[in-house]
């Protein structure tokens, strides 16, 4: 399964994928929400629940929890959809009418848990399963939108999505920590928004790729402080950058062509983070 779904009508599908994560030879399953890895899902006969708080969308859902009844409530923005759910039971109340779930609602550490099931049958949020890797990727409709505009959108826009993402480090060895960090130096190759390096003052040089999951994949990095390579670095012909000396409050932006000459393009006192390039175009949109 490649693209993107409302499980509205693949509820048996999300539930045989649930199911299936628990076996006892799988990798755990992992869950992103909004992009956001999501370190203590609870997975609870074969079926698993997420923070409610994590499905946070102010365009999206409102949601309240009553401690004294142990039920949370949540609808959608335009009232379209309200539900209660009461902690330790196995039904709901959707629309005023009960409604049998897959999970027991949880609330632990003070966290309510909801099945994933039962939020992307009832409000259709996005959902899809990577079997290879045993994990789900849940966005809800703005996080959604943002991840169309980071696939095929505007570039600038794109690359401002993009430096926000979640960075999946993978095996890669953590960089050791430099001292004085005064300035994040970032390059897109010219034309895209899926590839990017970070420079961190010069103690460490990373490349990651967006891939189709909308997540930030680290390939390469240059540890200076250890002293040590991982991954493949880069190759690129023409480039643009994005400077941030934030102690010395001075942003530049600009041009590099394949020898590395800068043709710097504006110089400003505040951080201005992803700017235009006059006359550059998309080039690198995925469907």
């Amino acid at each position: 399964m490649n693209k993107w779904c409302t499980l509205l009508a693949g509820s048996a599908m999300l539930g045989g994928f649930l199911f299936a994560s628990a076996s006892a030879d799988a990798s755990p399953l992992s869950v992103f929400v909004n992009g956001q890895y999501q370190n203590k899902p609870i997975t609870s006969k074969g079926r698993t629940l997420v923070k409610l708080r994590a499905l946070t969308d102010p365009a999206w859902l409102e949601f309240a929890y009553d401690p004294k009844t142990h039920i949370v409530m949540f609808h959608t923005k335009d009232n379209s959809i309200t539900v209660q759910l009461r902690e330790g039971n196995k039904t709901a109340m959707v629309n005023g009418k009960q409604v049998k779930i897959d999970a027991a609602v949880v609330n632990k550490d003070g966290l309510t848990y909801v099945p994933l099931r039962f939020i992307s049958e009832t409000l259709g949020a996005y959902v899809n399963y990577y079997p290879d890797d045993n994990h789900v990727i849940v966005r809800t409709p703005s996080a959604q939108a943002k991840y169309e505009t980071l696939m095929h959108g505007d570039l600038t826009a794109a690359r401002k999505i993009a430096l926000g993402l979640t960075k999946v480090r993978g095996e890669a060895p953590r960089t050791e920590n430099g001292e004085m960090y005064n300035y994040y130096y970032y390059t897109f190759p010219e034309g895209e928004a899926l590839r990017f390096t970070f420079d961190e003052s010069g103690f460490s040089d990373s490349y990651y790729e967006v891939n189709e999951e909308g997540l930030a994949v680290l390939k390469w990095q240059i540890d200076n402080v250890a002293n040590r390579n991982w991954g493949t670095k880069p190759v690129f012909k023409n480039r643009v950058y994005f400077l941030n000396e934030f102690l010395g409050g001075v942003f530049t932006y600009g041009t590099l062509d394949s020898q590395g000459n800068n043709t710097q393009l504006g110089r400003f006192s505040r951080n201005e983070g992803v700017l235009p390039i006059e006359g550059e175009k998309r080039t690198d949109a995925r469907p």
